[in-house]
């Protein structure tokens, strides 16, 4: 594993990036103002992402420019929360926490999932001459900037999604759930309302947390992970306890832990096949360091 060296931009792929960036973060409003079904505007979303990420990666060829149009992207969607959040102050209170909607939090998940899939199904199958200490390299360096720009915006979705979904009053009676599997038999059993969205948002919150740790640090252990889900799931509970702003019950920290080994699972699945493609080679493709190349190889320009 080797420590990546300083890369840089040039000044006309740094307003590509920004430009795309830009035009990520515009897609789901543009594509919601040309269909009232929500189904289709998301679908164009998709389309659109799958474009632009096609755009950088085949006509400038660097990785990199992906990854800071990515980060351009998660940028400007924190800065017009931001923005809200002043607007609301100004405004003495009305509007004060934005309000993240099911549209918007499937739009920022599509807008940034395909880019960073796209680039990872690419460098997946790369093998051969094309495969150099340069092209790892670089995917390293895309890493950095995709998931920097996952974490800004997975901390949108918490705060502003799970923590804050309404403003309660702080006074209001609080809901507490300590029979265990009584919140998840349930949403089986069609008792709860909206139960498979339920079952699904919290097995699945703590995934990108678990996935973005191990690309961080590929050596961490698996219980560690599973310790780190339980006291995030443990304080988010805590949080929504204070704020009142939902339930709180032992079966949500099931659902975290099970969404932590989900991120687990996604990781080591993708090094895995990594792996058998490059017979050993390239083992944690998804780092923050890259595994040079053993054997000697012509590099393509």
């Amino acid at each position: 594993m080797s420590f990546l060296s300083a890369r840089k931009l040039t000044i006309g792929e740094l307003f590509l990036s920004v430009a795309a960036g830009l035009m990520l973060f515009l897609l789901p409003n543009d594509a919601k103002n040309q269909t009232n079904d929500l189904a289709l505007a998301q679908g164009g979303v998709f389309i659109s992402s799958l474009a632009v990420s096609a755009a950088l990666l085949f006509g400038i060829k660097r990785y990199e420019v992906l990854g800071t149009a990515m980060m351009s992207c998660s940028v400007i969607t924190a800065a017009s929360f931001l923005i809200s959040i002043v607007n609301g102050i100004v405004t003495k209170g009305y509007g004060f926490w934005p309000q993240l909607t099911e549209y918007q939090l499937a739009t920022m998940f599509i807008t940034w999932v395909v880019p960073f899939f796209f680039a990872v199904s690419i460098r997946l199958l790369r093998n051969g001459l094309g495969d150099t200490n340069d092209s790892r390299m670089r995917f390293s360096h895309f890493l950095v900037w995709a998931i920097r720009a996952m974490i800004l915006l997975y901390l949108l979705v918490i705060v502003f999604r799970h923590l804050l979904p309404f403003r309660p009053h702080m006074s209001e009676e609080r809901t507490l759930d300590f029979v265990l599997f009584h919140r998840i038999s349930e949403c089986l059993d069609g008792t709860h309302e909206n139960g498979t969205a339920y079952l699904f948002w919290h097995g699945l919150l703590l995934a990108p947390l678990t996935f973005s740790l191990l690309v961080l640090n590929p050596k961490i252990k698996w219980w560690h992970l599973s310790v780190i889900s339980l006291a995030v799931g443990f304080t988010l509970e805590v949080l929504q306890f204070s704020f009142n702003t939902g339930a709180v019950c032992t079966d949500d920290l099931l659902l975290y832990v099970l969404g932590g080994w989900m991120g687990m699972l996604g990781k080591y699945f993708i090094d895995l096949v990594r792996s058998a493609i490059t017979t050993g080679q390239d083992p944690h493709m998804l780092s923050f360091r890259y595994t040079p190349v053993k054997s000697n190889r012509t590099k393509i320009a």
